[in-house]
C-alpha cells in the first residue's frame, strides 16, 4: 500500500513539473497590451495602432455582409471584436465568451523567429495560430481583415469541437471564411 502511495505521489510530482516544461518566452514580455472583449492584443511599442486599424477597414464590409452592425468599429479593439463576431457567424459557431491572444510581431523577421522557436521550422505564411498558446501571431504587413478572419477561425474551430477536425478540414473552413470576407469586400467596390 505504501509503495502504491509513493508511486502515485511520484507520478503526480512528475506531472506537476512537466506542465512548466512547455512554457515559452515568445519575446512579447515588454510589449504593449490592448484588451478587447475577445482578445488580449500584444504589440511592439514602435507599431502604430492607427495604421493597423486602417489596414483592417472592417466597419463597412462587416455591416454590409451581415446587414447588421457588430458594435463599435471606430477603434482597433472594436474592429477586432467585430471581426471575431463576423467570423463566428460565418462559421455558425458562436462562442460568445471565447478569449485569446493576438500577438503582432515587429516585422516578418520577428514572426519567423517566433515560428522557428515554437515549431523548429520556417513559416509558410505571415500569420499563424498556436492552439497550445491560444494565440494568433501576425506580422504588421499581414494585418488585414481577411487574414485575421482566417486565423480567428482557427481559434474558433479549436474551441468549438470536443475533438478537433483534421487539419485539412480546418483549413478548408478557415479558407471559406477568408473567401467570404474577400467576396464581401469586393462587393463594396
Amino acid at each position: 500500500m505504501r509503495r502504491l502511495f509513493l508511486s502515485a505521489a511520484l507520478l503526480a510530482l512528475i506531472l506537476f513539473h512537466a506542465g512548466g516544461v512547455y512554457a515559452y518566452d515568445d519575446g512579447f514580455g515588454s510589449a504593449k497590451k490592448l484588451t478587447t472583449k475577445h482578445f488580449s492584443v500584444y504589440y511592439a511599442p514602435e507599431l502604430d495602432l492607427g495604421r493597423l486599424e486602417g489596414q483592417l477597414d472592417v466597419g463597412t464590409s462587416i455591416s454590409f455582409a451581415l446587414n447588421e452592425p457588430f458594435g463599435n468599429t471606430g477603434s482597433l479593439s472594436g474592429a477586432l471584436d467585430a471581426l471575431f463576431g463576423w467570423a463566428s457567424k460565418a462559421l455558425d459557431m458562436n462562442l460568445y465568451d471565447l478569449k485569446g491572444d493576438i500577438k503582432i510581431c515587429r516585422d516578418y523577421k520577428h514572426l519567423s523567429e517566433v515560428y522557428h522557436n515554437i515549431f523548429n521550422a520556417e513559416p509558410e505564411a505571415k500569420s499563424f495560430y498556436v492552439v497550445e498558446f491560444n494565440a494568433i501571431y501576425i506580422c504588421p504587413e499581414a494585418f488585414k481583415k481577411e487574414v485575421l478572419a482566417h486565423e480567428m477561425s482557427h481559434m474558433i474551430i479549436a474551441h468549438y469541437f470536443m475533438v478537433p477536425p483534421p487539419a485539412k478540414v480546418q483549413e478548408i473552413l478557415c479558407g471559406y471564411v477568408e473567401y467570404e470576407m474577400r467576396k464581401s469586400s469586393r462587393a463594396l467596390k
